[in-house]
């Protein structure tokens, strides 16, 4: 009886041990550093001149949100651009809609990891990301997190002499999805605050 017993502890203590990595519900939400950097201790494996660029990029999509610019917000992203069944024209259609609906947006993206295959043809990138994505709800005046994000890989591939997201690897969850995956979508309102 006594090892019985030592069974089910044993089992019971592995399923705890297995899920200490998971969440149960949605990762929190990410805070509003509202710039993009390379985290502490970075792994970058690109000479200066690439990683300048790619910061470049991500730069001019935050001033792009900032200014709620559709026009220049959209050429970060690749004419091939695909993730989960959107392509370029239907994401312009989200973001519109995102610019409609809020003000005074603020992004965050820091780049723990970015690696660069300059001998493909053309050159790729793929940039692993934690961040956020913050603005001021129109219809409640709250300050919301409509997107947080950890472990999200950006891929980027140099088109037009430029470095664009060509797209994104991860699974869309739903409100209702617990599964441990990295992205994370979400309404939650915040009080506004001053900027």
């Amino acid at each position: 009886m006594r090892l019985k017993g030592t069974r089910v502890v044993v089992v019971l203590s592995w399923n705890i041990v297995d899920l200490a990595g998971c969440r149960f519900g949605l990762p929190p939400d990410m805070p509003d550093i509202g710039r993009t950097q390379l985290a502490n201790g970075a792994v970058v494996q690109a000479d200066q001149r690439t990683l300048t660029e790619i910061l470049d990029t991500f730069s001019r999509a935050d001033e792009a949100l900032r200014k709620q610019d559709l026009d220049t917000l959209m050429t970060i992203y690749s004419q091939s651009y695909k993730y989960h069944g959107y392509d370029k024209d239907r994401l312009r259609l989200v973001w519109k809609d995102l610019f409609l609906l809020h003000t005074q947006f603020s992004a965050t993206h820091v780049f723990s990891k970015i690696v660069v295959n300059a001998r493909a043809t053309p050159p790729t990138a793929e940039i692993t990301c934690a961040g956020s994505l913050w603005a001021l709800s129109k219809l409640t005046g709250r300050r919301v997190n409509i997107d947080s994000w950890f472990g999200e890989v950006h891929h980027l591939i140099y088109e037009d002499g430029a470095w664009r997201i060509g797209a994104m690897r991860g699974r869309l969850r739903s409100r209702g999805d617990t599964s441990c995956q990295p992205i994370r979508s979400s309404e939650k309102s915040k009080p506004a605050r001053n900027r």
